[in-house]
């Protein structure tokens, strides 16, 4: 036996597999209003819109790229966070 028990391995895939990936959606979701109030208070515009084809490409494509990196970082922390204390 590896000296974990089947309901403490039970108890850390529900973690990881279910709370890990809503802690991680909901950390993205303010990480990104987050940027975009502080886009706003910046620049005093609104966040470019990848979908608005009055945006220029160069703006849409940098803005979405620091969303992205943002996004994938939040996720790996909660992620690594989460399974230090499951």
């Amino acid at each position: 036996m590896s000296g974990i028990d089947t309901h403490e391995a039970a108890d850390n895939n529900l973690v990881i597999h279910v709370l890990a990936p809503l802690a991680a959606m909901g950390a993205t979701w303010v990480t990104r209003k987050a940027l975009d109030t502080g886009y706003r208070s910046v620049t005093g515009r609104i966040a470019p819109n990848s979908q608005d084809v009055q945006v220029r490409l160069g703006s849409a494509v940098m803005w979405a790229a620091i969303t992205a990196a943002s996004a994938a970082v939040v996720e790996v922390a909660v992620f690594r966070f989460l399974a230090k204390r499951a």
